[in-house]
């Protein structure tokens, strides 16, 4: 029974690293495409917040990174 348990719980904690990495990948993607976004100079932070599906708080951070 307790080996079973192990089985379950080990094949539970995989799955949340690999959600978490993913998450993580994801997340980086997001901040990539803004920072293209923002380069290009056409797009408000709240516009580039809607298309990145960041946080305008997100894309105000990554502003401020931005060469002027």
């Amino acid at each position: 029974m307790q080996k079973g348990v192990g089985d379950i719980m080990g094949g539970a904690l995989i799955e949340t690293s690999a959600r978490r990495l993913k998450n993580e990948a994801e997340n980086e993607t997001k901040k990539k495409t803004a920072l293209r976004m923002l380069k290009m100079g056409k797009l408000t932070i709240e516009e580039i917040a809607e298309c990145s599906d960041l946080s305008v708080e997100e894309v105000t951070q990554l502003a401020k990174f931005q060469p002027m």
